[in-house]
């Protein structure tokens, strides 16, 4: 009978334990994934405002006149952010 409940006991911790571990991993690969795709963006936006064209220089200040307006910017990000206002955003204004 104790070796019942030490068997339960110690099934029941696995279970919580790895649960946990589970729920760690997923919010650790959301945010990965939110981070990929946030400089996928500012890739995007950063090709566009370098481009030689001007209507596409201005489409890319837009983009990232409103990406910065909607402060989407994942945690850890924020220089990025800094650095992309400062660059490209700021100089368009008097």
């Amino acid at each position: 009978m104790v070796a019942a409940l030490c068997t339960a006991a110690f099934t029941l911790l696995v279970a919580v334990v790895g649960g946990l571990w589970a729920v760690i991993r997923w919010r650790r690969d959301v945010a990965r994934e939110q981070r990929d795709r946030y400089w996928g963006r500012l890739t995007v936006v950063f090709d566009l405002i370098t481009a030689a064209e001007v209507g596409r220089r201005e489409i890319g200040r837009n983009l990232a006149q409103a990406m910065y307006d909607m402060q989407k910017v994942p945690a850890g990000e924020e220089p990025a952010a800094r650095v992309l206002a400062e660059l490209f955003i700021e100089k368009r204004r008097p």
